[in-house]
This record gives structure tokens, sequence and C-alpha cells, in this order.
């Protein structure tokens, strides 16, 4: 019998639709539409028990819950009472240390709904900043400003809970407009926040600011700016996209990086039953989820990239053997000599800030050699 203790749910209503988002969501009009989801979602936990019974799956007490979308924290106070109820009497309760996240929104959010979240189990917040520029969450479409980001901080910190910023890269007319990213970062840091994910703005097919994304050659500038000046500041880069203080990682995507098994609830959502090689995504209006099996290769290849994308690195004496392992060992020397890696020692490989952003060519020259992946 397999375990499972990380949960993510997906919570589907926006208050605004942004114009780069792809992810699955409509706009929150009524408490109707609420109360449909809640049944939706309560329904579906039923139709998950027999994905777990069929493939000898049971839940462990949880250490990590996450909460996405969308924007979570519109769900009102319907939310935390349907997951108070989930925890208590289906999900065997929390691990003594867990983690449970919940996505805000800056200018997304009521006191009373995220204190009964705090109640529920709520210990640390994750807020989508993505600018500290209204120029340019105006052309996010974004529908806060740096006012609702400054409210929300200060809440925030005033509960004493753990919390993450998100901020994004390679935003439309970064270079018409001269943006300066650190600057952003500096006023941010001011509250110095325990956690930070910076990821590159990947748009939709026929984008509206399709002609004034900046080339790739600005974006690496970018990223690699903004990594050297957050480790500068004692951040670790401890994945492709993220940076933490000491002992504040967020616990619940390292279940992902680390390979390790992970269910999912909710319109879009995705979960991953490692041990059995069976990646399940949701339908989106469908109570049902569409179902794939991973071969061996298929689930070796998976872990590889995933602690690739990590600071942990790979050890190639995990994945190769004999004369795979020596095209490995010469890729590491070719890759140290380019400066794309961290020191270290033996077979194991660990990208740096730079490495990280090749992290699609290294797979490629990893296929060159590897017969079975």
């Amino acid at each position: 019998m397999h375990t499972v203790n990380s949960l993510y749910i997906h919570f589907p209503f926006c208050r605004h639709l942004c114009n780069y988002c792809d992810f699955y969501k409509s706009i929150k009009e009524s408490e109707n539409q609420v109360r449909e989801f809640n049944n939706f979602l309560d329904m579906s936990f039923s139709f998950h028990s027999k994905l777990f019974k069929e493939n000898n799956y049971d839940w462990a007490p949880l250490k990590t819950l996450y909460i996405g979308g969308g924007t979570p924290s519109l769900w009102g106070m319907s939310g935390p009472k349907l997951i108070k109820n989930w925890v208590d009497h289906r999900l065997h309760g929390f691990s003594k240390e867990y983690e449970f996240t919940l996505e805000v929104n800056p200018g997304g959010w009521k006191s009373e709904e995220i204190e009964s979240w705090i109640e529920t189990g709520v210990n640390r917040v994750s807020f989508g900043v993505q600018s500290y520029n209204d120029v340019f969450l105006k052309h996010l479409d974004r529908v806060h400003r740096i006012k609702e980001i400054v409210e929300t901080i200060k809440y925030i910190k005033s509960l004493g809970i753990n919390y993450s910023v998100d901020f994004m890269l390679g935003l439309p007319y970064s270079v018409n407009d001269k943006r300066n990213v650190i600057q952003e970062l500096e006023e941010i840091l001011k509250w110095d926040p325990p956690h930070i994910s910076l990821y590159i703005l990947t748009v939709k097919e026929k984008y509206i600011h399709q002609d004034h994304i900046p080339n790739d050659e600005w974006i690496e500038h970018e990223y690699l700016g903004v990594s050297n000046y957050l480790i500068d500041r004692g951040y670790e880069h401890y994945e492709v996209s993220n940076f933490s203080k000491p002992g504040y990682k967020s616990q619940h995507n390292l279940k992902y990086w680390n390979a390790e098994s992970v269910a999912a609830m909710g319109p879009s959502g995705s979960g991953f039953l490692f041990e059995k090689g069976l990646r399940y995504k949701w339908k989106n209006k469908l109570l049902d989820y569409d179902v794939e099996n991973l071969t061996p290769e298929q689930l070796k290849l998976e872990k590889l990239y995933l602690i690739l994308r990590t600071n942990k690195g790979v050890d190639g004496r995990d994945f190769f053997q004999a004369e795979e392992l020596d095209h490995f060992m010469n890729l590491k020397e070719k890759w140290n000599t380019q400066k794309l890696l961290t020191p270290s020692s033996g077979a194991l490989l660990i990208l740096n800030s730079k490495g990280m952003l090749q992290m699609d060519h290294f797979m490629n020259e990893v296929f060159r050699f590897a017969k079975n992946l």
C-alpha cells in the first residue's frame, strides 16, 4: 500500500481575467458559482477515491496542502469550512509539521476570510505581486497596484505567518519603458520576505503584446542580475524559479521537484502517483480526469529533469551506468568549463543560475548518449 501526504486543490475563479494567464479560470460573478463548485469538488473526492483504490493508494496525514487557482482568496467563508471537513474526516488530518499554502492576490481578499483560513490551518500565503511598478502591472492587465501590494504585505506580516512573493521577468514593453526589476525588488525586500518566486513570462498564442516581449538576451540579463542580487542578500537559489531564506523553501513544490507523489483535485488540477508512474489531470468541466501511464524510461527521465531543476543536483550514478556514465562525466566537464555548474565532486552535477537557463539544451545533450531515455 502506497500513501500520499500532499494535495493540490485548484480554485477556478478570479475577479478579472488577466491578458497573459492561461490557467483554467472564469470570472466569479455570484456565490451560486461557488456553491456549485463546492458540490463539484465534494463529488470529485469520492471519484478520486476510486483512483486511489484501483492503484493501491491511501491518504497519510498531510505534510503539504496547496490551494491555487484562480484566486483562492475569493472562495469566501465556505472554502475554509469545506477544507476543514475534508482534513478532519477524509484526509487523516495534518502531520506534526505541515505546510498549508493559500494563494492570495493583492486587493483580492477580506481579512475575516483570511483569518478563517488560518483557523483552518493555513500557515503560508503566496501572493502574486508580479511587478512593483504600476506601469507594468497595467501592461499585464492586473487589477491591483502598488497600494494593494503594500496593504497585503502589511496585513500578512501582521498575522505572523510565512509568505512568498511572486515576481515576473520578461514583461512586455520592458525595453521601451526601461524596466528596472532590481529597483522593484529593492522595495519588496524592505519587507524581508522569506521566499521569492521568479517566473519568466510565457504567453498564449496571439498574445496582445506579443510584439513587445523582450528578446532572450534581455531576459537572460534580467534573470542573472536578479539571481545574483538575491543571492547577495542571503537568499538561496534552490530551484530554477525559486529563492528562499534559510528554512523557508516551499515544501509543497519540493514534493514535485523531488519526484514524490502529489494528489490533485479541482478542474485542470494535475496529480502524480510516482510509484505507479501515473499522472492524471482533471477535466475542466466534467467529473473525470485523463490518465497517462509513464513507462519506466519516461519515469526515469521525469525524475532526472525535475531534480536537475534544483540546487540539489543530479548524481549521474543514479541514472546511468558504464558507457553512458562516461558520457555524463564528459558532459559535466564540458559544462563546468563553460561555467554553467556549481562546483561539486564525483558524478554530482549541479546547475548554477546560468546553467538553469540552459536546461533544455542540457537535456538535449543527454538524449544523444542515453539509449534508454
